[in-house]
């Protein structure tokens, strides 16, 4: 009885953060995929390969350079696939609230995959984590954090990387999410299959 109503609970909790942050389909206007926007394949770039203590020994690994607007996958510290990702609106700086429209700065995993009809695979991160939620506590303190409807908004969650229902912005390297990290759908498709739920993350600018 105990076990059941643990189940309903959690069952309870991914609706209503799956409702709340958009992950269930809706429908769009927008272009739906088009193949031949993807011909070119994901290509190694020139960065230099991390140091990889914050993974603590992970099989695969992932760096999202925001600078860049590349998602590097590694495999045992070596460097497999960079994929062209494109990011939250706002341009720089680590996510501080919800609707900051930034993408999050920091060591994260993988805690949550799922097909998704609208961006077709959606990977969630562990954001916030206990950094995140310091700088949150600072900029209400220091009164950063804007007052919406009679509160403070929070720190936010549901941030992933998932594919794009807006092909020819990804294309164009145009930054369009809320703060996720959003790749071609080929690539995403790709990425999902080789890395398993645990996978560390690395964000930085």
């Amino acid at each position: 009885m105990a076990r059941h109503g643990v189940g309903a609970a959690l069952s309870v909790l991914c609706s209503v953060t799956a409702v709340a942050c958009g992950l269930w389909p809706r429908t769009t206007d927008l272009p739906r995929y088009d193949p031949s926007l993807y011909a070119s394949n994901a290509t190694p770039a020139p960065s230099p390969s991390p140091v990889f203590s914050w993974s603590n020994g992970a099989e695969y690994a992932i760096v999202v350079r925001k600078h860049e607007h590349t998602l590097a996958l590694y495999h045992w510290t070596q460097q497999e696939k960079v994929y062209p990702v494109v990011l939250g609106i706002a341009p720089s700086g680590p996510k501080t609230y919800r609707g900051d429209l930034r993408t999050p700065e920091g060591v994260y995993r993988i805690v949550w995959k799922r097909p998704h009809d609208r961006w077709s695979r959606f990977m969630l991160l562990s954001y916030p984590n206990d950094i995140d939620r310091r700088r949150y506590a600072m900029a209400l303190t220091d009164g950063r954090v804007p007052i919406i409807d009679g509160a403070p908004p929070g720190p936010g969650n549901a941030v992933g990387i998932h594919g794009t229902d807006r092909e020819d912005a990804n294309v164009r390297g145009v930054d369009w999410t809320w703060g996720c990290i959003s790749l071609l759908n080929p690539h995403v498709e790709e990425l999902y299959d080789l890395v398993p739920l645990g996978t560390p993350v690395l964000i930085e600018e």
